[in-house]
């Protein structure tokens, strides 16, 4: 497992659990608005590493305190070796979520059908059509990859285990249109937490000048979308 950074307590990552958190290398996107622009390359630009046995020891010490491994990134489903890093986590009788771009749903399957997630945080760039994930992704954004994301979503809504989607709301890429469109794709009972973008770190330097919508407008916006998605809410 390749490891740039690790927060060893926390009481905001998993809902209702106190987790360790840590932050995988490398991604498999390169998302225009990401503020963890430092952790797509395989390598960080920083040199910073945590050893795999570092995590686990101190998951072992804190046992009884520590509740839960949140594992996010970068993306965490390019490490080759995450499964067995998981059954790692579950032998000590953790909880874990999984934080992902939906672009592995292969691996998501397996991981949900040997029992090693107990809690998947999807993020949902915008609407699923490839033209709107190459505007905010970029244009190395593919159709094999757009239809990973469709089957993600798929599996997810069918997951017995917990699961939340998530947007970032940019005011110059997401039109109110564009999350009725989210909202539909999500339609039903599914946890949807919308959070506002901050301009204040991004890799493109372009998205420095976008914003994103205030805390009333996407009050109002959740309420104009409760008719599709009940469980909708905000973050901050």
């Amino acid at each position: 497992m390749q490891i740039s950074g690790f927060i060893k307590n926390s009481l905001i990552d998993y809902p209702g659990k106190v987790s360790s958190v840590i932050f995988t290398q490398a991604c498999n996107m390169a998302c225009r608005f990401c503020h963890n622009w430092e952790l797509i390359s395989k390598y960080h630009p920083m040199g910073d590493s945590v050893g795999e046995t570092e995590v686990l020891n101190y998951l072992k010490k804190a046992k009884g305190f520590i509740d839960a491994l949140v594992i996010t990134g970068g993306e965490p489903t390019v490490q080759s070796d995450l499964v067995a890093f998981i059954r790692k986590v579950k032998e000590l009788g953790l909880f874990v979520k999984l934080d992902t771009n939906g672009t592995n749903p292969k691996l998501l399957r397996i991981l949900m059908q040997q029992n090693l997630i107990d809690y998947v945080a999807m993020d949902l760039k915008t609407v699923p059509e490839l033209s709107a994930y190459k505007g905010i992704v970029g244009n190395q954004f593919t159709e094999i990859q757009l239809m990973n994301v469709k089957k993600s979503i798929a599996i997810l809504k069918d997951s017995p285990i917990d699961v939340e989607f998530r947007t970032t709301l940019i005011r110059e890429c997401h039109s109110e249109a564009d999350i009725r469109k989210m909202c539909e794709v999500l339609k039903g009972d599914y946890k949807y937490t919308l959070q506002s973008f901050s301009p204040v770190k991004v890799l493109d330097s372009s998205f420095a000048n976008y914003s994103g919508y205030t805390h009333l407008e996407v009050e109002e916006i959740i309420k104009s979308n409760q008719d599709l998605n009940g469980n909708i809410s905000q973050i901050g």
